[in-house]
């Protein structure tokens, strides 16, 4: 498979497990969240797009391998990501729609950043802040890490690239010092054949912002609950970036 489809698994897998962009059908609980952030605001302003950077370069460090990608690099990337979900056929079309719907979605009224550490062979590690001006978007993070539901979703198959993935995920217990934390595990295969390691996803929200990290493509010599703890304590240092840069 093309080192590209590799990056793209881990974030079609989270987008469609966690429900990441995701209309509500709730319309009364979509009201109970903004009513409940007028009430009370978030500790964590939403960060602008520089600080978004500089939260995701703190977090990686030195690490010569790190690919940053700012938020205008990003907007300007939303167009090729199109096209590459488009070509991607995604089965049940419940989760399709779901990946579609974030994927495509436009981000006026966030700023993010990227970065992407590879490790060995086909194992990376991608980083991502979002900080959300847009309040409607921002509920809906929300309501989607608070119900920690795949919304049938635990199970579903993706073509791309002429390849054939099956992938099957759980939701992990996990906490850190995010506002609120979602963990999942997926794994796969690929014509068939196990993808080594699957795809490990770390979720936090802070105030307006959220953090995420994610790890795939690694050997499965470690165990879940060691890559988990790895993840949640990167996790932390950004949650600790966030809250710092926020102030």
């Amino acid at each position: 498979m093309k080192k590209h489809a590799f990056w793209v698994l881990p974030i079609a897998a989270a987008f469609a497990l966690t429900g990441c962009g995701g209309s509500s059908d709730n319309a009364a609980s979509s009201s109970g969240a903004t009513e409940a952030a007028e009430e009370q605001a978030p500790e964590a302003k939403a960060l602008t797009a520089d600080q978004t950077t500089a939260v995701v370069k703190s977090m990686v460090g030195d690490d010569s391998k790190a690919q940053v990608m700012d938020s205008d690099t990003i907007k300007a990337a939303l167009p090729d990501s199109k096209k590459l979900i488009e070509q991607m056929n995604i089965k049940p079309e419940k989760c399709a729609e779901l990946v579609t719907q974030q994927g495509t979605e436009n981000l006026d009224g966030t700023n993010m950043a990227v970065a992407m550490v590879t490790g060995e062979g086909t194992a990376s590690t991608t980083y991502s802040v979002v900080g959300y001006e847009d309040t409607s978007k921002l509920d809906k993070a929300k309501q989607m890490a608070e119900k920690k539901d795949m919304q049938g979703c635990d199970k579903f198959t993706m073509s791309m690239s002429g390849q054939e993935i099956a992938a099957s995920a759980k939701i992990l217990d996990a906490t850190s010092d995010a506002d609120t934390t979602i963990a999942t595990q997926t794994t796969m295969t690929v014509n068939g054949q196990e993808f080594p390691g699957g795809s490990y996803q770390v979720q936090g929200l802070v105030g307006s912002n959220a953090v995420v990290v994610a790890y795939s493509g690694g050997d499965g010599s470690e165990s879940a609950e060691d890559v988990l703890k790895k993840l949640t304590t990167e996790l932390n240092k950004g949650v600790a970036e966030i809250k710092e840069t926020a102030k």
